[in-house]
């Protein structure tokens, strides 16, 4: 906001604020708190289009209005207090500028919203609305009529004989605004696109007040609620026209005014059938006041809402937006075959493009640890993205149009919520399906070909070792005959015999002997056989046997790939137990930068981690270190 229109708004608050004290418990309490509202939110809508606009003279027109209600109402409040300084002339003041702002009403809806490009009539309008403006301001401030607006039933510097100033002033003003509203409808219906919606927001509240008025003609004096209402109705004029102008969220005036047709006609139906009730319970009980009357017709309207409602929400829709009833309805269709099993959440796509008439639009499901698309694309797509509960589960792309048929694209996105979620669980799944089968694919390939590579080494190695050591003692105790000396060769040679089945056995899966005293032992004498600082923080907590292997080979392919390839001048192993799980953590205050995905070694940790029903997160910042952390079930 700049600074001008900032101090004229801080102005109105402050003329606001100061009016409260002033009439508070001297008039009914909405009196004292709406109309100084009224006030600062015709300053604020001024001033923010006046920020943005500074040449449109709507905004300035605003400002000048929220300026002089705000401090019409301080000059009120000072009325109330006969004893004060000037009090006659500060509500003397007050009671002719309050003119002011009820004339220029008229000229705020013939110049919106651009002020500029007047048409001759139009031009007529503005001059009229004027002129309409100054002689009712001038006709309360020197003349009788308004008399009875004093306190004291009396204008303190009224002259004889300027009655019909004021007179014509009302009849001109009248005239004025009458037609202010006659050519707004008109240029309505002429209107299209951005300023069809313009014109709609302005319209909406004039349509507003054409129903709350005659109420006011007749009931304003006796009636609270229809007080209220028309401050409210009045204040939501210069919002109306703030968002018009400015163009934020546009568009959603479709909806609200679908929901105040929904809901008007549901209230006057909902009290039609609550006094219907009471009229017809009170005729058969004979006691119209009673309790059970009461009781009975509130029933009958809270039963009759839900139906109501959705008749009523249907029957709009059909009237003032066809393409929305279509499009719902199609929905609805489908999310009662989804329930019954009779259609598939995979068809969504191809109904969203048949009922919003998109042939381009692109459903894709957003899944656990991707990345979220951008809005824009590089060919002009927009990216939309779908949510529920704060979780991204789909993304929408289509080529932009207009604001409209994109409010009809969000809509029925929300309506067909469940089959999008419905379609994103699935979509996930199948993926977990997926990596599943391939991380138990290679773990089942890993491990065979770890005990090919076993078996080649002691069959090559330590076997034919132990097979020449074996022939040779049989080549001794061949030369040595029938001994005591040849007989404890055989029992030797036996016990190699049965050394060599052992490595075999081994073979089918290797475990350090140094886990059999508990994870803490096996990494602390792992530490102490790396070439680097490592600090251990373990427990002597026990986990079960499976556990601890995978634990300790996720610690030892972790402090192998920092030795090898982090630089790394000191190394980290903690564990804790959260929630039922064994986290162990591998830090190390190397050059980061590692990729799992490019990587065989941390490849396989995942699907080692996997298999145990665990997950394995690397964070791997290129100059922040590797931090490797491996979660794994424990039980309770």
């Amino acid at each position: 906001m700049r600074a001008l229109p900032a101090a004229l708004l801080v102005l109105a608050v402050l003329g606001a604020v100061a009016s409260v004290p002033l009439s508070l418990g001297r008039e009914p309490l909405y009196d004292t708190i709406l109309y100084p509202v009224n006030g600062v939110a015709l300053t604020l809508a001024g001033a923010l289009i006046a920020s943005y606009q500074w040449r449109n003279p709507l905004g300035w027109l605003l400002v000048a209005m929220g300026v002089e209600a705000a401090w019409v109402e301080f000059a009120e409040g000072y009325g109330y207090h006969p004893g004060w300084p000037a009090v006659d002339s500060i509500e003397w003041v007050g009671n002719w500028a309050n003119m002011l702002g009820i004339g220029a009403t008229a000229l705020v809806l013939t110049l919106f919203p651009t002020g500029r490009g007047l048409s001759p009539g139009r031009r007529v309008l503005v001059w009229a609305g004027a002129v309409s403006t100054g002689l009712l301001a001038f006709g309360a401030a020197f003349g009788h009529a308004s008399d009875p607006v004093f306190r004291s039933g009396r204008n303190p510097y009224a002259l004889d004989g300027l009655e019909p100033v004021y007179l014509v002033g009302q009849v001109l003003f009248s005239a004025s605004l009458v037609m202010a509203i006659v050519v707004l409808v008109v240029r309505f219906v002429r209107s299209r696109g951005i300023e069809r919606q313009q014109l709609k927001w302005v319209a909406y509240v004039v349509a507003l007040l054409a129903v709350a008025g005659p109420l006011a003609i007749f009931f304003y004096n006796d009636s609270v609620l229809v007080q209220i209402a028309i401050a409210v109705v009045v204040t939501g004029l210069p919002a109306a026209i703030c968002v018009a102008i400015l163009r934020y969220r546009l568009y959603d005036i479709d909806i609200i005014i679908n929901r105040t047709l929904v809901y008007g006609l549901l209230t006057v139906l909902l009290a039609a059938t609550y006094l219907g009730t009471a009229f017809v319970l009170g005729a058969l009980i004979g006691q119209r006041g009673s309790p059970w009357v009461t009781a009975g017709a509130t029933l009958a309207a809270a039963t009759a809402f839900r139906p109501l409602r959705s008749r009523i929400q249907r029957a709009v829709d059909r009237r003032f937006r066809p393409a929305r009833y279509e499009a719902f309805a199609r929905v609805d269709a489908f999310l009662a075959d989804l329930r019954a099993g009779q259609a598939d959440p995979e068809a969504l796509e191809a109904l969203l493009r048949a009922v919003t008439e998109r042939p381009d639009l692109q459903l894709r499901y957003v899944l656990p640890n991707e990345p979220v698309p951008v809005q824009q694309t590089d060919d002009g797509r927009v990216t939309r993205i779908v949510e529920r509960a704060g979780t991204p589960l789909a993304v929408l792309t289509y080529i932009d149009t207009t604001p409209d048929t994109v409010q009809l694209l969000v809509e029925v996105v929300e309506r067909a919520g469940l089959a999008v979620e419905i379609g994103r669980l699935r979509a996930e799944l199948h993926r977990r399906l997926l990596e599943v089968e391939a991380s138990r694919a290679r773990i089942v390939a890993a491990a065979y070909e770890e005990r090919r590579r076993l078996e080649r080494d002691l069959h090559d190695g330590a076997q034919q070792r132990l097979v020449s050591v074996g022939l040779a003692l049989r080549h001794t105790q061949f030369a040595l005959s029938d001994s005591a000396a040849a007989r404890a060769i055989d029992g030797a040679v036996e016990e190699l015999t049965v050394a060599i089945a052992e490595l075999r056995v081994l073979a089918q899966g290797v475990r350090p002997a140094y886990l059999d005293d508990g994870l803490d032992v096996a990494l602390r004498e792992l530490a102490s056989r790396t070439p680097l600082p490592v600090t251990v923080h373990i427990g002597p907590d026990r986990f079960p046997t499976d556990i601890e292997s995978t634990a300790y080979f996720v610690a030892c392919e972790a402090l192998t790939n920092a030795v090898k390839h982090s630089g790394a001048t000191y190394i980290e192993i903690q564990t804790r137990i959260l929630d039922d799980r064994l986290v162990l953590i591998v830090r190390d205050n190397g050059i980061g930068g590692a990729q799992p995905a490019r990587g065989t070694g941390l490849r396989g940790l995942s699907d080692r981690v996997s298999a145990q029903g665990g997950r394995l997160h690397v964070e791997s910042r290129p100059g922040a270190g590797t931090t490797l952390t491996a979660e794994l079930p424990c039980g309770s």
